[in-house]
C-alpha cells in the first residue's frame, strides 16, 4: 500500500509546477494590467485590451520574466522538500561524493547527446513536418533564437536546468524509486520530462534526455551530476550551438558528425562509469 502511494505521489510534482508556471504567468499579466490597461472607462476596450495582451504575450522578454518567476519558486519550493524530506544533501562530502572522471566523462557526452538529439528532431520532424513547424514557432517565441536575451540566457542556461532536475531527478524520481525497480523509475520520470515540454519535438529529445539524466544521478550518487550534464547541455544548446550554423552542409561533415557522436556517448560513458567504479573502491578502502 505504501508503494502505492509514493507511485502515484510521484505524479505530483510535474502538476505542482504547471500550477505554479499559470500563477507566474496570471502574475505577470496582472503586473503588466496595471501599466497597459489604466482604469479609466475610456480604456475599457476589450477588442484593445486583448490586442495589447496577445502582443504582451508575445514578448519574449515578457515570456522570459513569466520564466524566472516560475522556476526561481520552484527551486525554492522542491528545493526544500529534496533536502528535507527525501535525503537529498545539499553539501555532500567531495571525496566520498565526487570524482574528477565522472565529470570529464559528462563534459564529453554533451556534444553526442545534442548531436544525437538533432538527429531524433530530424527523424521525427521528416515524419511529422506540422510537429517541427509548431516547435520553431514555439522557440521564436520564447526568444530562443541567435539574438537570445540576458534574461532568457539567464533562465535556459542556468534556472531551468536547476528546476528541472530538482523536479524531475530530485524529487520525482525519488518518490518513484520508493516503489519502483530504477530502470522503472527513471523511465517513468523521464516520461514525464517529456510531457512536461508540452510540444511532441522538444518532448520526443526530453524523454531520451531525461532518461540519460537520471542514470547520471543515480549512478553518480548526487543530483549535483545530472545538475552540471543539463547546464553544460542547454549551454551548448543556446550558444555554442550557434558556433555550427555557418558550417557547410557536406558528406563530410555529417560523417564528422556521427563519427564525434559515437565518439562522444561511448567515450563519455566509459569514463564516467569508470569513474564510478573507482570512487566505489576509494569508499570502501580497497
Amino acid at each position: 500500500m505504501k508503494k502505492v502511494a509514493f507511485f502515484f505521489s510521484g505524479f505530483i510534482p510535474i502538476i505542482a509546477a504547471i500550477f505554479v508556471q499559470f500563477l507566474a504567468t496570471f502574475f505577470m499579466i496582472g503586473i503588466g494590467g496595471l501599466f497597459l490597461f489604466p482604469a479609466s472607462p475610456s480604456m475599457r476596450n476589450s477588442g484593445s485590451n486583448l490586442s495589447t495582451l496577445m502582443d504582451l504575450l508575445s514578448n519574449s522578454d515578457f515570456n522570459a520574466c513569466i520564466m524566472i518567476i516560475y522556476s526561481i519558486t520552484c527551486i525554492v519550493i522542491f528545493g526544500l522538500y529534496y533536502y528535507r524530506y527525501l535525503g537529498g544533501i545539499y553539501l555532500p562530502k567531495a571525496s566520498l561524493t565526487f570524482h574528477p572522471m565522472q565529470f570529464v566523462g559528462i563534459v564529453v557526452l554533451v556534444p553526442g547527446t545534442q548531436f544525437f538529439c538533432s538527429y531524433l528532431i530530424a527523424f521525427v520532424s521528416a515524419l511529422f513536418p506540422d510537429w517541427l513547424r509548431r516547435y520553431e514557432e514555439l522557440i521564436e517565441q520564447a526568444g530562443l533564437t541567435s539574438d537570445i536575451s540576458a534574461l532568457m540566457l539567464c533562465y535556459s542556461v542556468i534556472l531551468a536546468p536547476i528546476c528541472e532536475e530538482l523536479i524531475f531527478r530530485g524529487v520525482t524520481l525519488r518518490l518513484f524509486r520508493q516503489a519502483l525497480p530504477f530502470w522503472l523509475a527513471n523511465l517513468f520520470q523521464a516520461l514525464l520530462f517529456g510531457l512536461f515540454h508540452m510540444n511532441w519535438i522538444q518532448g520526443i529529445y526530453a524523454f531520451a534526455f531525461g532518461l540519460l539524466l537520471g542514470f547520471v544521478c543515480e549512478k553518480g550518487g548526487s543530483i549535483y551530476y545530472s545538475l552540471l550534464f543539463h547546464v553544460l547541455f542547454n549551454l551548448w544548446g543556446t550558444v555554442i550551438s550557434q558556433l555550427f550554423e555557418s558550417t557547410e552542409d557536406t558528406i563530410l561533415s555529417a560523417v564528422l558528425m556521427l563519427l564525434t557522436t559515437v565518439a562522444s556517448l561511448a567515450v563519455g560513458t566509459l569514463l564516467f562509469v569508470l569513474g564510478m567504479k573507482r570512487k566505489e573502491k576509494k569508499r570502501n578502502g580497497i
